[in-house]
């Protein structure tokens, strides 16, 4: 891809020239690249997936650009990538579920007020964390919320039901993000 400061010759080309060549102005420069080419056939069904993705990506960040929270426009426009948009970045944050890294059952020994730290990541920020504790027979024992801790990727989450049989529990972490994407974590223990 080329690129060029608006010279004498490029001037402020933008457009397309005989389906070869892109013409477009990016961060004060025009840029110029291959055309894209049709695609041939029908879609695949992941072709399609990716597609509806991006749709829901895009009314999600035009919800952002033209909604009423500024708090959320400000927050997106601090972390933006070189050469990214409030759009662009709100439309990455749709596209990047929360993961969850790690849950650490060291402390968990099944008792009201044992703890349980989840390392939960995302691309811009994990607004919550929430626990289930399952019993090994199946049974939910208990859910809540984990509290964040000041290193902003650690959530501590605290038992307030005891669970008598630890062998063949199974904790599930689920972390989600500003758009509501969700990512989970499982561990028997």
């Amino acid at each position: 891809m080329a690129n060029s400061n608006n010279s004498v010759i490029t001037g402020k080309f933008r457009g397309t020239i005989g389906k070869e060549l892109v013409f477009r102005e990016w961060d004060g420069k025009t840029v110029v690249a291959k055309a894209p080419k049709a695609r041939t056939g029908p879609a695949t069904p992941a072709q399609l997936k990716i597609q509806e993705n991006f749709t829901l990506a895009a009314k999600y960040a035009t919800s952002v650009m033209e909604g009423t929270d500024q708090g959320i426009k400000d927050a997106y426009t601090a972390r933006l990538n070189p050469r990214q948009n409030l759009f662009s970045r709100a439309v990455a944050d749709f596209m990047s579920p929360p993961v969850v890294k790690t849950i650490g059952t060291s402390a968990y020994t099944g008792v009201i007020g044992s703890t349980i730290t989840i390392r939960a990541v995302d691309d811009f920020r994990v607004t919550g964390v929430l626990v289930e504790i399952f019993a090994a027979s199946g049974t939910l024992l208990e859910k809540g919320n984990a509290m964040q801790l000041t290193n902003g990727v650690d959530w501590i989450y605290t038992a307030t039901l005891a669970n008598a049989t630890l062998t063949g529990s199974k904790i599930n972490a689920i972390a989600t993000d500003v758009p509501g994407n969700t990512g989970t974590l499982s561990v028997t223990l």
